[in-house]
């Protein structure tokens, strides 16, 4: 999905570092879907290549200007 304006990356995810909103997920289309229910927009998607929950969504609120 490159032109979305989603920075992807690979690696370790620590949480108590990460101060933005964020949730773990299976896939990248469930990250789009928890955004949209969440009224939220995906900034940021980490691939952890963990095993349960290997994606890591990072969010912002949508704003309306």
């Amino acid at each position: 999905m490159k032109g979305d304006g989603i920075k992807r990356t690979k690696g370790k995810f620590d949480p108590t570092a990460e101060p933005r909103d964020w949730s773990a997920a299976t896939s990248e289309e469930r990250c789009l879907r928890i955004a949209k229910n969440a009224n939220k927009r995906v900034i940021e998607i980490i691939n952890t290549e963990d095993e349960l929950l290997p994606i890591i969504c990072i969010f912002e609120d949508i704003t309306y200007d």
